[in-house]
């Protein structure tokens, strides 16, 4: 009976230790989960709070778009406040519309054919519509003459310098004459004719303003695509005088507006930069 109970006692305190064990491994695993749902509530709200600081909040009065509306008002994911452009060619990408002046140079990309027509050599895009304008004005009994067409930039330079060195036989020092040069003979790069789509005319001739000549391409001209580039009233912003002889190939479209705007060729592209918009 001793030895009975002795055993049940043994057996009795080894029971109450595991069970003793159990309830710490109890209490433990109970603290494990606790603190990792802390944890994980701890992280999600952290997580919150960074993309509700990272996302704009819109003013009370204003809805944030859709995707679908984000991408029909701004096409090809461009900058919400860029205007989406026109249609239209940009006045910069017609060859027609090709500005060489005083302080625009000849592009180096800009590509033309010289062909030799009518004793002078030109840009090949402009022969039938100046063939035209000839043979149209013959018609009316009107007589008009290729002078000069297309200059090599060699041919440009020697002859502005020829220029100079006329103005300094005047009495003129250097830089006056280079001066005065600049407005009646352009820079190598920086003249219409290196383009071959400039043409003077009938001699190149002071009084060519005033003639029937000069009369019917001023009225005429447009039809065919043809300027008069030098405008008398246009000279503080050609920065070239007066010169009647001298007409330039835009295209008809082109000319009958600037015609129509009353608008040499530096305002007229400018014109069309603002209105993106070009001729033919």
């Amino acid at each position: 009976m001793g030895d009975w109970m002795l055993k049940q006692n043994s057996k009795n305190s080894r029971l109450k230790k595991f069970f003793s064990s159990l309830l710490v491994v109890v209490v433990e695993l109970g603290l494990m989960v606790a603190a990792t749902a802390a944890f994980i509530t701890a992280f999600d709200y952290v997580d919150t709070k960074h993309v509700e600081n990272t996302v704009p909040r819109s003013s009370a009065n204003s809805q944030v778009p859709s995707q679908a509306s984000q991408n029909s008002e701004n096409p090809a994911g461009a900058p919400a406040s860029a205007p989406v452009s026109s249609a239209l060619p940009h006045p910069l990408r017609d060859w027609k519309l090709t500005l060489v002046n005083y302080d625009n140079k000849m592009p180096d990309k800009f590509q033309n054919v010289i062909v030799h027509a009518y004793n002078v050599d030109l840009d090949s895009r402009i022969v039938e519509p100046y063939r035209q304008m000839h043979d149209a004005a013959q018609k009316d009994g009107i007589s008009i003459w290729l002078s000069s067409g297309y200059r090599s930039p060699e041919k440009q330079q020697m002859l502005f310098e020829q220029e100079i060195q006329n103005y300094v036989k005047t009495g003129l020092d250097y830089v006056e004459a280079l001066a005065k040069a600049e407005t009646s003979v352009a820079r190598a790069d920086y003249s219409e004719h290196n383009t071959g789509l400039a043409v003077d005319l009938n001699g190149v001739l002071e009084n060519f303003g005033g003639t029937p000549a000069s009369n019917w391409l001023q009225k005429h001209a447009p039809d065919y695509g043809f300027i008069l580039r030098y405008p008398a009233d246009k000279q503080d912003i050609t920065k070239i005088k007066y010169e009647p002889w001298h007409y330039r190939y835009v295209g008809i479209e082109n000319a009958k507006k600037m015609n129509e705007l009353h608008l040499c060729l530096e305002e007229y592209v400018d014109y069309l930069k603002k209105n993106q918009t070009t001729g033919d």
